[in-house]
């Protein structure tokens, strides 16, 4: 059995801008925005949450006796990257870089145009700022000085493909191995992962997950998954659920 654990990121500056201003959003977004005082607030508290000692007293569907991770993975967006940190320092677990869980659409602005915006992609930090600002992460050996990114913004034919991929990485890595996986990542790529997962053929749908929400996943050894629940935020106060 391989249980899997997606955790959003913390609040983002982004996020509250969407919440003020979305219809000129897309045109003053930051590219790799940091978190906000709340974020970093829910950040600590998602970290002491997943801490909880595990009991392992047979089947936990909600985690009341803990949670146990055994590996832990996030995106190279720094909200991401802080939100992981955060959860590798309270549990010891070393955070591991996984830059294919990267929000849709990668790292770009946007500019207007006259009749459609201008997407522009942008690199994204390269090897020597991780390096220099999270020692602790580990990077994947082919991070270069250029950028992480270092492409046009990613099309939304691509969404599914790389949510596929990724779902294929994480069971290659810890199928039949009992591992517990915490997956620090975004709202976007969450939804499509779901959507590979179960098959999901309409394409009007959404999955939310609020700032630091945990979602569990279950795939049983001969492949079927099972969605344990989502969105799990109660253990955050009611200011903090944004």
């Amino acid at each position: 059995m391989l249980e899997l654990f997606f955790i959003r990121h913390g609040q983002s500056t982004n996020n509250v801008l969407m919440d003020q201003d979305r219809e000129n959003y897309l045109y003053n977004r930051e590219v790799d925005p940091d978190l906000t005082e709340n974020g970093f607030e829910q950040t600590e508290l998602a970290a002491e949450y997943l801490n909880r000692p595990h009991q392992n007293n047979g089947f936990d569907p909600q985690n009341r006796d803990g949670f146990g991770l055994t590996h832990l993975y996030c995106s190279l967006m720094i909200r991401a990257v802080k939100t992981g940190t955060a959860i590798s320092q309270k549990t010891g677990l070393p955070l591991v870089a996984m830059p294919e869980v990267h929000e849709t659409g990668g790292m770009f602005y946007a500019e207007r145009g006259e009749e459609e915006p201008k997407l522009i992609g942008q690199p994204g930090p390269g090897k020597s700022y991780f390096n220099r600002e999270f020692p602790d992460l580990i990077l994947p050996e082919d991070l270069s000085e250029e950028g992480w990114w270092n492409r046009e913004k990613e099309p939304r034919e691509e969404y599914l493909d790389r949510a596929q991929s990724v779902i294929d990485r994480l069971v290659r890595g810890h199928a039949g191995k009992n591992h517990r996986v915490g997956v620090v990542m975004h709202g976007g790529i969450f939804a499509r992962m779901l959507t590979v997962l179960f098959q999901i053929q309409t394409p009007k749908y959404w999955f939310l997950m609020n700032n630091c929400g945990i979602s569990r996943v279950e795939i049983s050894d001969d492949g079927r998954p099972m969605l344990i629940y989502m969105n799990k935020v109660d253990f955050l106060p009611d200011h903090l659920v944004t």
